[in-house]
């Protein structure tokens, strides 16, 4: 029997994770027509304690040719490693259900400008589980990339992909909505959901960095980037309670779903008050 109320929000005991993986391992779709197998590929870097390899999924860069192939090894790939590893859930979460990451540059973007602040671009598919890309200007940019790349991948391995699903969502691809991040245009359901979704590992990994961090220069980026996300955090979830329609295990991931979601609005929000007041202080 599946705790579907415990699918949604990082488990201590990975029990997300570990169900996903299972999932993912034991079923099939339309995008995806062979169970997933976590491989780890010839003799690439390695990251995530050698769980994660640094390698070209494909020949020519995703986002060509905005984007180029990105070097397979860089200190900003090893610093997000750390980064992420501050959140000891999201980094054991990483080796579970990723196995390929994709560097990538951009033929404008000279390594002199790489900086912290500077953010990251980053995407998967829904027919390349367990795969990400991303640009690695930006060790904290690319470190937020590695979580919300595995928040879809994980809602992929669950059953819900970027505009169908194959459980817990009901919505069909027709019925558009607002997404949280894309305002150009209305979405499916279910892409609206992995948009908040996989900010909202963003949010925890901010949240996270701003607890543990040191450095007070970085802090205040850190404060920058998180009030970004609550807000985008907030905005979405209000627009799923008001219009997804799910089965009975969706019911119960979506409580768990809006459980997790609703801490983290809670934290964040209080740590950005407790900030806002020290500095009037």
């Amino acid at each position: 029997m599946i705790d579907w109320s415990r699918a949604a929000a990082p488990q201590d005991d990975l029990y997300d994770a570990l169900l996903a993986c299972h999932l993912a391992s034991t079923t099939t779709n339309a995008h995806r027509p062979e169970p997933f197998v976590h491989r780890i590929v010839g003799h690439s870097p390695r990251i995530f304690d050698g769980a994660v390899s640094v390698r070209y999924v494909q020949p020519t860069a995703p986002g060509a040719p905005v984007f180029s192939n990105g070097p397979l090894e860089h200190p900003n790939i090893d610093a997000a490693v750390d980064y992420v590893r501050r959140w000891p859930v999201a980094f054991e979460q990483m080796r579970m259900l990723i196995d390929s990451f994709h560097p990538l540059a951009r033929p404008d973007v000279a390594e002199s400008d790489y900086r912290e602040g500077y953010g990251s671009y980053s995407g998967s598919t829904d027919d390349r589980l367990g795969t990400l890309f991303a640009t690695i200007f930006d060790p904290i940019g690319l470190a937020q990339a590695f979580v919300h790349e595995m928040g879809h991948n994980k809602l992929r391995a669950l059953g819900i992909n970027l505009e169908s699903a194959d459980r817990l969502v009901l919505n069909p691809a027709d019925e558009l909505y607002v997404s949280p991040v894309i305002k150009d245009r209305l979405r499916p359901m279910t892409a609206v959901l992995h948009a908040e979704y996989s900010f909202a590992y963003i949010t925890a990994l901010d949240i996270v960095l701003i607890e543990t961090e040191p450095d007070e220069e970085r802090r205040q980026l850190l404060f920058r980037l998180l009030r970004r996300n609550l807000a985008r955090i907030e905005e979405g979830v209000d627009e799923i309670r008001r219009y997804i329609r799910v089965d009975r295990d969706g019911e119960a991931f979506v409580a768990g779903l809006y459980a997790w979601i609703d801490a983290l609005i809670a934290r964040g929000r209080q740590l950005l008050e407790t900030r806002e007041a020290a500095a009037v202080h």
